[in-house]
């Protein structure tokens, strides 16, 4: 991606200013992935997340009041999925909704003989085609805190990621070589063991309603839980590991 020199200059001199030492704080606190990475990783998680939270447009809603130390948050776990490319690949998000607590939105659906219903669902996050990312504060903090596999930002996020390199057709692996072939047989084979059994020992079961939902749940278990991934599904972690190019078992 090529960017005009007013857009380098503006991301430097962001990059340049003394990490706020408030939020370094916060996200110690109230961060545990945050804890899990080596320095180096920090300093250009550090530099990431900031470019994150100047170039999308967060939008409050249900009468929440944006604060500095949420998007901070959010920003911190979006870009742990982008370490190991460019946090560039994040930007075809460009609005990030946050909602107080779970909250409903209305819902489609089509039974055997066409018939579409709308009714209201209720719901935690959602990830809108490329571009809009809606999030609830309440699980986006209490997932923060744990390291349990389960965490909202990674799985909506991923689901941004997923959709934009299907869109274009680029990297991680590049497609049509053995890389892919492989990549492509060990989500296929591990999509088709989770939703026989539905049951697992660190796949959550909603990985099971369909492969988009199964690689961000898998997602999550890679940076929450990558011991106990590398562990019961080596294969997983393998092509995960291929494709963030990171090894959050070897950070442990």
């Amino acid at each position: 991606m090529v960017f005009g020199w007013p857009r380098k200059r503006r991301r430097s001199r962001l990059v340049a200013a003394p990490f706020p030492a408030a939020w370094e704080s916060f996200l110690d606190r109230r961060c545990s992935l945050w804890g899990t990475l080596p320095e180096a990783e920090r300093s250009r998680l550090r530099d990431d997340l900031r470019i994150l939270m100047a170039e999308v447009s967060w939008e409050p809603c249900g009468g929440l009041e944006l604060t500095e130390e949420m998007r901070v948050l959010v920003a911190a776990q979006a870009c742990l999925l982008t370490l190991g490319h460019r946090v560039d690949d994040l930007l075809a998000v460009k609005t990030i909704l946050l909602y107080p607590s779970g909250y409903r939105a209305p819902d489609e659906t089509m039974d055997e003989a066409g018939i579409v219903t709308e009714e209201m669902d209720d719901r935690e996050g959602e990830a809108w085609d490329v571009g809009t990312v809606v999030l609830s504060w309440e699980d986006v903090q209490n997932d923060a805190r744990r390291l349990d596999g389960r965490n909202l930002v990674l799985h909506e996020f991923a689901h941004q990621i997923d959709l934009l390199h299907r869109l274009e057709f680029r990297d991680p692996p590049a497609r049509g070589g053995a890389a892919f072939r492989r990549w492509n047989a060990i989500m296929h084979r591990e999509f088709a063991a989770l939703s026989s059994r539905r049951r697992d020992r660190v796949l959550d079961a909603y990985g099971a309603e369909d492969e988009a939902e199964f690689f961000a749940v898998a997602t999550e278990s890679f940076f929450e839980r990558p011991s106990d991934l590398l562990r019961v599904h080596p294969e997983l972690y393998e092509a995960l590991s291929a494709y963030y190019r990171q090894d959050p078992a070897g950070r442990r």
